[in-house]
């Protein structure tokens, strides 16, 4: 089977050492101190290919016990005998200490007496210079060695170059292309990429930020396009199936960029011990022409208008043909064309992505069918819809559609009513209800005395002014009215004022918006609507009950060993005083102990939504957490007034030589369960919070992010289809398990 995963290529050799991971260590290293050698050993490489090794030893003293590791000749460049064992222990402790094991514990797993035939080591790079080292080691003396090092070195094969060119004929039919390859060699499996021109240029510029080679960039993008494959679900045999060709064949993209220059890039590939590009990159080019007119046309339907919705329908003639359909402020002035080719330039990057393109009837009336009443973002205002059809460019004539919502009232007669309904010791929460549903509002809370409302006023207005400066900078059609429809508030909300003094009398100022002109049209100030608790008198203890292997539990104890595998299970038990009235805990990855670089404020609202009750009867956390990876538990209580106590803090760094015996975890989760059934939750975080020096006001609400990887659909043995290359870069967000 191939290994997709670990794509190798003939420019681009990849690095690898056996178990050689890096990461923090605790225990220290083993003395070398090899004694004179006891005994010696015979190594030989029996076979070496471009990416495993099989070698063989037969030490002289078939009783005594030796491990024997491969690492890089680099690594061992100008080491002396100390240092090389020196070096296989630093990397021997890396890989146990990221497992959970200690370093005896992986010695023992990896230490062999009497002869080693045949072992196979995978995973090497190409074309790259290796060692087998074997030394002796005692068990009994903390695995110190007991002889010299002794090496034996090898190089992986080199990816044999295979002479194949590729004669490529574009043929394109407005923003589609068929490219019709034929390979020199019929035998060779071969993969090829298409990408604009100007995302070329942008990687392979040498006067760019990547300054990539036409073999990287090829590499690159062939290696992302896999990855995308097997991240959506395929089988290894799928992606090949999928993405690999062989002779002659003709591709087919469709729905390209309209008027566009594109690249193709072909290659030839060895795939009987993984994947390798063996043959030089071909490359070529085509430009698209303007997509065909379609002869869409479209019936648009506004009825039932109200100040902010109205009931809107549309219905194209072709219910299988793409379309752009937008509603948005019109000026009164401007053509269906003026306005279609402003919504095409401002968004163009997205249509040609597959995003804000529809198919079908569009029914937001708020009948039967439709969901409901298409929402707008004022009153009194002209707006318009229009509807194009799209497919790499504009494929018909717009239909636009205009209507003016009825007026309201004026945002100066805005009132306000509030309810606090939390008052904490570091935050308060309350409920603003406007008088008129239909003006948007700001508000914020300062401390009492402080408030200066032209200041506060003027800070506002420009802040608005700002933000639609910032936002015509990527959307031209942007009016003030959209952007206060896009960033402030309406109707009744659920606000939350974070990161607050404790102890200390808040005044709360609303301001409603004129949201034609962005001005402040009435402001209105509520001195001491709330005060926070003072900070309380409760300080919880934290104790790290212990660590526990993940491999161990095994599922026997949560019943998901899919989630513990790998893992420390670390249990944290709180101590608190009998007053307390409610106890909450949480956890964050990086140390968190110093409370003047992560002060309490900053922390409980970093955690706010994420705190954990914890039963004062029962108080213990349950975290699955990675080895010798620092975290910082977090926890508070409740006193008798409610106030928030001081946090308490304590540095969880699981290591393997705190180990606990899972026996102890399987009785304290047996017995807790003999009351209440621990479950398994998850709890997603980021890294430690930055401080703020402000007041934040937030109107509650849930976040889901979605990510889809679309791919082709099965395609006919005769005409294969391929994809555009999108090169993608991940950013890793933490998460940390909670059980």
């Amino acid at each position: 089977m191939k290994k997709l995963r670990t794509l190798l290529f003939m420019a681009l050799g990849a690095l690898a050492m056996v178990g050689c991971n890096k990461e923090p260590q605790k225990e220290p290293t083993p003395a070398p101190e090899p004694t004179p050698a006891i005994q010696s050993f015979e190594i030989t490489v029996d076979a070496v290919t471009k990416k495993t090794v099989t070698y063989s030893v037969t030490p002289e003293l078939l009783d005594k016990d030796y491990v024997a590791v491969v690492t890089t000749a680099e690594s061992l460049a100008g080491l002396e005998d100390e240092a090389v064992v020196e070096h296989v222990y630093d990397e021997i402790k890396a890989v146990a200490a990221s497992a959970g094991l200690t370093f005896a514990e992986k010695m023992s797993a990896i230490a062999a007496k009497g002869a080693s035939q045949g072992v196979v080591v995978d995973g090497l790079a190409v074309n790259t210079e290796y060692a087998v080292v074997v030394f002796g080691v005692d068990p009994a003396n903390k695995w110190g060695s007991t002889t010299l090092p002794e090496l034996r070195e090898f190089k992986t094969a080199a990816v044999e170059a295979v002479s194949c060119t590729f004669d490529v004929a574009a043929t394109v039919e407005q923003n589609n292309v068929s490219l019709a390859v034929t390979p020199s060699d019929n035998n060779i499996k071969w993969h090829l990429l298409i990408v604009t021109k100007a995302m070329y240029d942008t990687y392979t510029d040498a006067e760019g930020d990547y300054k990539w080679t036409k073999d990287v960039f090829y590499q690159a993008y062939a290696e992302n396009e896999i990855n995308e494959y097997l991240g959506a679900g395929y089988t290894e045999d799928q992606v090949i199936e999928a993405l690999f060709f062989q002779g002659p064949q003709t591709l087919k993209a469709e729905g390209l960029n309209a008027s566009t220059e594109y690249l193709y890039l072909v290659a030839g590939f060895d795939m009987n011990e993984g994947l390798y590009v063996v043959t030089e990159v071909t490359d070529g080019s085509f430009v698209t022409e303007e997509p065909a007119s379609s002869g869409l046309t479209f019936d648009i339907s506004v009825t039932d208008i109200e100040q902010m919705r109205a009931a809107i329908l549309i219905t194209p003639s072709d219910l299988t043909e793409k379309f752009c359909w937008m509603v948005q402020p019109y000026d009164g002035t401007s053509s269906a064309e003026e306005v279609m080719n402003e919504i095409v330039a401002a968004n163009k990057m997205w249509f040609d992505m597959g995003f804000m393109l529809y198919t079908g009837v569009q029914d937001y009336t708020g009948g039967p069918d439709s969901p409901y009443k298409f929402k707008l973002d004022t009153p009194d205002t002209e707006y318009c819809v229009i509807a194009f059809g799209y497919a790499g460019g504009v494929t018909s004539e717009p239909v636009m559609v205009t209507f003016r919502t009825l007026p309201g009232d004026d945002p100066a007669d805005c009132t306000f009513t509030y309810e606090v309904t939390e008052e904490s010791t570091y935050g308060l929460s309350f409920y603003v209800t406007p008088s008129d549903p239909t003006v948007y509002y700001y508000g914020d809370v300062c401390v009492d005395g402080t408030y200066d409302e032209a200041a506060r006023i003027a800070e506002v207005e420009a802040g608005i002014e700002s933000m639609v400066a910032m936002q015509q900078m990527f959307d031209p059609s942007a009016t003030v009215t959209s952007v206060i429809g896009m960033y402030y508030w309406n109707g009744p909300n659920y606000m939350d004022a974070k990161e607050l003094a404790p102890d200390t009398s808040y005044t709360l100022f609303l301001y409603a918006l004129d949201a034609k002109t962005g001005k402040v049209a009435a402001a209105h100030s509520y001195p001491s609507f709330a005060k926070t608790k003072p900070v309380g008198t409760t300080v919880p203890e934290i104790e790290i009950v212990g660590y526990y292997s993940g491999d161990e539990e095994a599922g026997a104890v949560f019943g998901q060993p899919e989630v513990t595998a790998g893992k420390c299970i670390a249990v944290v038990k709180y101590n608190v005083d009998p007053s307390a009235t409610a106890l909450y805990a949480g956890i964050l990855e990086g140390n968190g102990m110093d409370a003047t670089e992560y002060p309490d404020d900053d922390i409980h609202s970093y955690l706010k939504g994420y705190w954990n009750q914890i039963s004062m009867a029962q108080p213990y956390s349950f975290y699955v957490l990675n080895w010798a990876v620092e975290q910082t538990a977090f926890a508070y209580a409740l006193d008798a007034n409610g106030g928030q106590g001081a946090l308490a803090r304590s540095l969880v760094l699981p290591t393997a030589e705190e180990k606990g015996n899972i026996e102890d975890l399987k009785s304290l989760v047996e017995e807790l369960n003999s009351a209440t059934r621990t479950t398994v939750s998850t709890m997603s975080v980021e890294a430690m919070p930055a401080v703020a020096s402000e007041p934040v006001v937030t109107v509650r609400e849930k976040v889901t992010a979605e990510k889809t990887v679309a791919v082709p659909s099965a395609v006919s043995s005769f005409t294969r289809s391929i994809k555009v290359g999108n090169l993608m870069q991940l950013d890793h967000v933490p998460a940390i398990w909670t059980i």
